[in-house]
């Protein structure tokens, strides 16, 4: 065992007041440079939150639209010629229960209308162009076309 003598128990603290002098944690420019590194990430983040919520809306929007365009083409396909319904004449229509919800229910976002042209392209069919609009937050509208037979037969 060493003995301790002044000088070893000098060099001793010198050594152990070094270690602390070196362990006194963050500088202050150390701090603020993370802060500004996390701050740099959590911004960029939250903007990319914010654009997907956004492009996640506008999909459901123009999926429950297109799920309303395809329902009025079924619907008229479904038509008896014979029977001429109102909504089957030529001319502009809009949906009675407009504005209407996802599922054609009254009490929705959605305004959807259908113009029918008869004899177009040829005698005997009907063209109907149905759009359906709505807001998220910018006004949207989407459109299809489709063609309706008017007689019993079509060629």
């Amino acid at each position: 065992m060493k003995s301790l003598t002044r000088r070893n128990l000098g060099r001793r603290r010198a050594r152990h007041t070094r270690r602390l002098r070196d362990s006194h944690g963050l500088s202050l420019l150390e701090v603020c440079a993370s802060i500004t590194v996390f701050g740099l990430i959590v911004g960029g983040l939250t903007s990319s939150t914010i654009g997907i919520v956004r492009t996640t809306a506008t999909s459901r929007h123009s999926t429950a639209a297109a799920a309303l365009i395809q329902e009025t083409v079924e619907r008229f396909r479904a038509i008896d010629p014979a029977t001429e319904p109102a909504e089957f004449a030529a001319g502009y229509h809009a949906d009675p229960n407009n504005p209407i919800n996802g599922y054609g229910e009254e009490g929705g976002s959605y305004l959807r209308s259908w113009m029918v042209t008869r004899n177009n392209p040829q005698a005997g069919v009907a063209q109907v162009v149905i759009e359906v609009t709505w807001s998220d937050p910018k006004p949207r509208t989407l459109t299809a076309i489709t063609f309706v037979c008017q007689t019993d037969t079509c060629s």
